[in-house]
């Protein structure tokens, strides 16, 4: 049985975390919109936080879009390799790599967050307490600009932040992919945009040293995605040599959900290490296109 909610929670929409890949996910809402498919609840990690949380206090998806398109890497975050060298060096209180006050006037400029109170889908977003390794899920009646900052805390790069007096950081190390809340309220539709092709699409065998450190960072991001997918097959054949997760979309994944619907939308070609932290207009643009043509394709026929 489901978790009992007020609210039924019939439709999900789960934002991977991905950094400035963050983009693909606006052509995929903008999608959503034009076909009329409403989630009643989003909840995301890390860019995806951010995304989930301009939806709930209703920014328009084109203003989505805009920003960004527009905004580039020094408006989000400023490097200061210098002063994280020295820490390493020196011993003391550690700094991180970039200062993300750009980041935090960013958002505070455009999220408002009393609107977020009243967000019609439920909107949740993930952190990971730094002392006691759990991750929080937070709902848009507490979220502030604390949480959203603590939500994109990449650790080393970007600063951990405090909540309560506890320090956070960015979930997506543990639970990239928060789709644990979709399956405990039995959502009977559920979209996953990934930010990685790993699930949905098969990948060549890697040649280079390049291309395997990347498709192992592929791996970690999708990593909670797949280790979360309910399976049969324990029960299916308990005598079996050979247990594994199933793919999205499989008839064992149908039979796990009992039913429901569960789809990925994601791109159709590794993205590389640089469009982590590459938040430019150029890639923003063009990742936006991906994701609306992406989530036409694959979702055709779905809903």
């Amino acid at each position: 049985m489901g978790i009992n909610s007020k609210k039924k929670i019939e439709r999900a929409l789960i934002l991977s975390g991905g950094g400035a890949r963050g983009a693909f996910q606006v052509g995929v809402i903008k999608y959503l919109e034009e076909i009329g498919w409403k989630p009643d609840l989003i909840c995301g990690t890390s860019a995806g936080a951010i995304n989930a949380t301009a939806i709930g206090s209703g920014l328009p998806v084109d203003d989505m879009a805009r920003i960004w398109q527009t905004y580039n890497r020094k408006l989000m975050y400023r490097i200061t390799w210098p002063v994280f060298f020295r820490s390493l060096l020196n011993g003391r209180r550690f700094a991180p790599a970039c200062d993300t006050r750009p980041l935090k006037r960013l958002l505070e400029k455009n999220i408002n967050f009393a609107a977020l109170r009243h967000s019609t889908p439920k909107i949740l977003i993930t952190a990971l307490n730094m002392n006691t390794g759990q991750i929080k899920f937070f709902s848009q009646k507490v979220i502030g600009i604390e949480h959203l900052m603590a939500a994109s805390a990449v650790p080393l790069l970007f600063p951990f932040q405090y909540i309560d007096g506890e320090p956070y950081w960015d979930a997506g190390i543990m639970i990239n992919t928060p789709i644990r809340p979709a399956l405990a309220w039995e959502a009977k539709e559920i979209i996953v945009v990934l930010h990685s092709p790993l699930g949905a699409f098969d990948i060549k065998t890697p040649r280079t040293r390049q291309q395997t450190s990347e498709l192992a960072f592929e791996h970690f991001l999708i990593g909670s995605y797949t280790a979360m997918l309910p399976t049969t097959c324990w029960m299916d054949n308990p005598d079996a040599d050979v247990f594994e997760t199933p793919l999205a979309g499989s008839p064992q994944m149908q039979l796990a959900l009992n039913g429901a619907k569960l789809c990925a939308v994601a791109p159709k070609r590794m993205l590389g290490f640089r469009s982590f932290l590459n938040f430019s207009p150029t890639q923003a643009n063009r990742l936006i296109k991906e994701g609306y043509t992406n989530a036409r394709m694959q979702l055709r026929g779905m809903f």
